[in-house]
């Protein structure tokens, strides 16, 4: 994790910015983060994130942004979830250099420790990092009395640490290029007599005096005007000293450096964006540095993402600190003309550079390299060695002191390059990216209309936001002046064509990567073009290993070479994908390199491995259950671990968007089995997790393609799945239809378990429907069924069933028998979700009957399987079941939390069922808590759901949920809801009609 608050306060993760909803969420993460590993005590967090006057309620709602904030850091960071914990107080645990603020302390600590012991070049660094760190104002973003002192505080040891560097630069020599800091430093705090200070010795050094008393002058005017005194003693005597010429103000440095070379390429004028890669370039360590290493700043990154541009442009703004020489090689390590240079030839070329003549430069390599860094030994350098091939060749070339900066570029990553510090560039964030463009072209063309800024939008994306695309794709723009934005994205957006389009003069992207291909062993291009075939976003080390018939640790070896090359992106540990312009050009160049039959060969092996290892999580998730024979030609020869159901439901995370990928791929070029069976496997991981809208996506493709292939058995279980999809969302006309369809087909096929499992679906819905006869009717049948089988997870299933059924309409002892004696088979049979789902309906059963320390045993029990296994739905039911206890209970700011987390889990994976049930729970917790405005909404929100989606039950406890809500303020519209309450109630049979009865029977107030 990254926190941030030196500026706009952030917090980043390896999927990127957390989402912090609202100033109160911000608020909370501000105070915590300034004191990060400490406890924070309540109070202290109602008095941030409320001031003065926290509300009644602040308790519960601090609770809730609490879970909020959790959930917005676990959603960037999966490992973040632990961060945040209670302990009479909230803690948020940050790791070291993680914290801006513990970063810039530290740093500057280092930089006051290193001056005191005389080490000033290292304390120039450590205090220049530290301050490169502050994006602006700290704590950006948040507001209030509470945090006004802190950011007054802040703002104060930043100011501080800016006038200890100063004053070490000053020490080193570099007054002349502090002057225009200066004065703008001392514009900005006009009182503060040690930034005039240092602008006064800093002018006089600079062979100024007289400027520096007129600067001595200033403020001591500010300080008679505003405040009424003279300066002090310290600015006082410096200002005598320079009046009598002290030597001992004089440069130290003055006379030590020799004539200076300049052979730098010009500036680039639209140079756009790469501010925090400059902080850090910038932020190097200065010049004139006794002993110590040479700083090496290695860049590296794609072709065509910047690295010399960067470099140049770096050294350019850093030739004050190295006044003796700014020196510019191009090594050719990556030139379609021209092999790469001999370190030889490069020191030899350096040496003539530097004024050495040609009869005193060695022959041998190392008298050369020795001759080189002696000659560099007196200077303060830096030098640019662009298009580096590897390490060898840049190694002969390295300064030997650390009065010298050598910035590489290469397109490999220099990682053996000892003593570097590697900066690997990425592609340009979207404004810089929109910036750049637009700085090339013109504003006039790019700027005319919000729909124009739109397309240039496209424009970059569709260059993959890479700055050579963006150039070239600019330039074409600019010189043409019949063509428009839009026109340019059109054409950039027509397939393989798009890099035909991304080349002007000599300038081609297509030419760019074609050469980093070239320069790759056979067996490495191989690897690439082939993953320009992988239909997904991305892939780890076993699908690429598939896709190119390999073991997997010569598939690793390939694909973290082809990363070391920036030929490949790796987003986490083990997995890898292309940028997107990258990706197109391995395509074209498979298309152009492999036979037809080979591509499609690899891309079956590749099906081959989704199928293969989504059965592997399958039996985790959900054992016993996949019926249907598998066929897979190409059996991989290497699958992850996956040992438990924990590690199967992660690697089918993982791998979501990619299988889902996967079967469309498969859908549309005639794989009909891949297509049909990759859903089949995943159904329950579907179901689990809340992916209902990919469920039926993938399932509609996947019962098209059995279709396509006459397959009667494959039909109905996909419809019976799909069926399910269905609903989970809600549609139970839909759902009913699918049912009705498999179990036909069951029954004609004579398939018993496929009936019992059908009809035990169909007692689902009708139980949803209210239709509680014909739902206990098919349950019991569903039971006989699975009995004759001899299957006792349908028997257990069915049992579970028929006592959701009596317990919903009353018959609570017969209820609790039916799931004791499918509690017991769930435990014998180790279905530890199905174990899950029983405990939840005890919990419910038994809340109703006042057995509350037993319900609130069983819904833990369950919530804690829930999350063991990996299903959000059960997670997120168990959730509000058991905020229901504890609302029974009294412990409201518990139960409020509680069904937060519920109401969140559902509307995420889009459960509209579960979500109305959860709303209504919800209500009646906060009217409880005495927020009845919000308890009304809530059950106004759960009615609305509930007539969209027919669940006559649970529209009846809307109903009375906004009954209860208006007893107070409209008996007379409340008494309406409990009369549509109690008819529905009635016609279903259900004990709930009584409690409305009573208050139909009591008088209105």
């Amino acid at each position: 994790m990254e926190f941030r608050i030196l500026g706009p306060v952030q917090a980043w993760g390896t999927c990127g910015q957390a989402r912090l909803a609202g100033p109160k969420q911000l608020a909370l993460l501000s105070a915590l983060l300034l004191q990060a590993n400490r406890v924070v005590p309540v109070e202290q967090l109602f008095e941030a994130v409320w001031g003065d006057n926290p509300p009644g309620t602040a308790s519960g709602a601090l609770h809730t942004y609490v879970f909020r904030l959790r959930q917005a850091l676990t959603a960037v960071e999966p490992s973040a979830g632990d961060r945040l914990t209670y302990v009479s107080g909230y803690r948020l645990r940050v790791e070291p250099h993680e914290l801006d603020l513990m970063e810039f302390r530290d740093r500057a600590e280092r930089g006051r420790l290193a001056a005191a012991e005389g080490k000033l070049y290292d304390a120039a660094e450590e205090l220049t990092a530290g301050l490169a760190l502050w994006r602006g104002t700290a704590l950006t973003g948040v507001s209030g009395q509470y945090f006004q002192a802190h950011t007054a505080r802040l703002a104060e040891e930043r100011l501080a640490a800016l006038e200890e560097r100063v004053g070490v630069d000053l020490a080193v020599g570099r007054h002349a290029e502090l002057i225009p800091e200066l004065r703008d430093l001392v514009a900005t705090h006009r009182l503060r007599e040690a930034l005039h200070g240092h602008l006064m010795l800093a002018l006089y050094r600079a062979g100024r005096p007289a400027e520096a008393l007129q600067a001595f002058e200033d403020i001591r005017q500010a300080l008679v005007d505003e405040l009424g005194i003279d300066p002090g003693p310290a600015l006082t005597l410096l200002r005598q000293r320079i009046v009598r010429g002290d030597p001992e103000l004089s440069d130290p440095h003055a006379g030590e450096r020799p004539v200076p070379r300049t052979d730098l390429p010009g500036d680039i004028a639209d140079f756009t964006g790469r501010e925090a890669e400059l902080r850090r370039l910038l932020g190097a360590l200065p010049a004139g540095q006794e002993g110590g290493a040479v700083v090496i700043e290695a860049i590296d990154g794609m072709a065509g993402v910047g690295k010399t541009t960067l470099a140049v442009h770096a050294a350019h703004q850093l030739a004050d600190r190295y006044p003796d020489a700014q020196l510019f090689i191009d090594l050719h390590g990556h030139t379609t003309e021209h092999e790469a240079t001999d370190p030889a030839a490069a020191l030899d070329s350096l040496l003539r550079t530097l004024g050495v003549p040609g009869d005193q430069i060695p022959q041998e390599l190392d008298a050369r390299a020795a001759l080189w860094r002696a000659e560099l030994a007196e200077r303060d350098a830096v030098i640019v060695l662009d298009n580096a091939a590897d390490s060898a060749q840049v190694r002969p070339l390295l300064p030997g002191t650390a009065r010298c900066l050598a910035l590489v570029t290469s397109r490999r990553r220099l990682g053996d390059l000892d003593t570097a510090r590697t900066l690997s560039l990425d592609v340009l964030p979207t404004a810089d990216a929109v910036d750049l463009f637009t700085r090339v072209v013109g504003a006039d063309r790019t700027s005319r209309h919000e729909g124009q800024r739109e397309q240039v939008r496209a424009v970059v994306e569709l260059c993959g936001h890479l700055p050579l695309a963006i150039r070239i794709a600019a330039a074409r723009l600019r010189t043409r002046p019949a063509w428009t934005v839009a026109h340019l994205a059109d054409r950039l957006a027509q397939g393989h064509r798009g890099l035909d389009e991304l080349s002007t003069g000599d300038r081609s992207v297509a030419a760019a990567f074609g050469l980093s291909y070239r320069h790759l062993p056979d067996r490495h291009r191989r690897m690439f073009r082939l993953l320009g075939l992988v239909p997904g976003n991305d892939v780890d080390t076993h699908a690429a290993a598939a896709l190119c018939g390999l073991g997997a640790a010569e598939a690793a070896e390939l694909l973290e070479d082809l990363v070391d090359v920036h030929l490949l992106q790796q987003p986490a540990p083990g997995r890898y994908r292309f940028h997107d312009l990258i990706r197109r050009h391995a395509m074209d160049t498979a298309r152009d390199t492999e036979s037809e039959a080979a591509r499609r060969e690899a891309v079956t092996r590749l099906l081959d491995y989704y199928l293969h290892t989504a059965s592997l999580a399958a039996a985790h998730i959900f054992p016993g259950t996949l019926r249907a024979g598998l066929d897979v030609t190409h059996v991989p020869a290497s699958t992850p671990s996956l040992t438990n159901q924990t590690e199967a439901v992660a690697w089918c995370e993982a791998e979501h968007a990619n299988l889902n990928t996967a079967i469309g791929h498969a859908a549309e070029s005639g794989r009909h089995t891949h297509a049909w069976q990759i859903p089949y496997v995943l159904w329950y991981f579907y179901f689990i997790r809340g992916h209902t809208r990919d469920w039926i996506a993938t399932h509609q493709l996947a019962l098209a393609a059995a279709q396509h292939l006459a397959d009667d058995r494959a039909r109905a279980d996909l419809l019976k799945q799909l069926g399910s999809a269905y609903w989970q969302l809600g549609r139970y006309d839909r759902a009913l239809d699918h049912y009705r369809e498999a179990l036909a087909l069951y029954r004609s096929n004579d398939d018993v378990w496929g009936e019992s499992a059908i009809l035990g679906n169909l007692g689902i819905v009708y139980g949803r429907l209210g239709r509680y006869p014909e739902s206990l009717d098919n349950y019991q049948q569903a039971l006989a069924l699975s009995r004759r089988s001899g299957d006792r997870w349908l028997e257990s299933n069915a049992l579970n069933h028929i006592g959701n059924t009596y317990d919903q309409v009353g018959r609570f002892a017969d209820a609790l028998d039916h799931y004791r004696q499918a509690l017991s088979l769930k435990r014998e049979i180790d279905d530890r979700r199905g174990e899950a789902n029983v405990l939840t309906c005890m919990g419910i059963a038994e809340e109703r009957l006042g057995g509350l320390a037993s319900a609130f045993e069983h819904h833990e029990q369950s919530l804690a399987l829930m999350r063991e296994v990996g299903d959000r739905r059960g997670e997120g039911y168990a959730l509000s079941n058991l905020g229901n206890v504890h609302r029974r209970l009294g412990r409201l700011d518990e139960a409020l939390g509680l069904h937060d987390q519920g109401l969140a889990i559902m509307r995420d994976i889009g459960d509209r069922g579960y979500e109305s049930a959860v709303l209504t729970d919800l209500g009646h917790t906060l009217r409880a808590a005495g927020q009845v405005d919000r308890a009304l909404a809530c059950h106004r929100q759960a009615l609305a759901l509930t007539l969209d989606i027919g669940d006559r039950f649970q529209e009846a406890r809307a109903h009375d949920g906004i009954a209860l809500a208006l007893r107070a303020a409209d008996p007379e519209d409340a008494r309406l809801h409990w009369r549509q309450a109690l008819a529905i109630y009635t016609e279903l049979g259900v004990p709930e009609a009584d409690a409305v009865a009573e208050h139909l029977a009591d008088p209105p107030d």
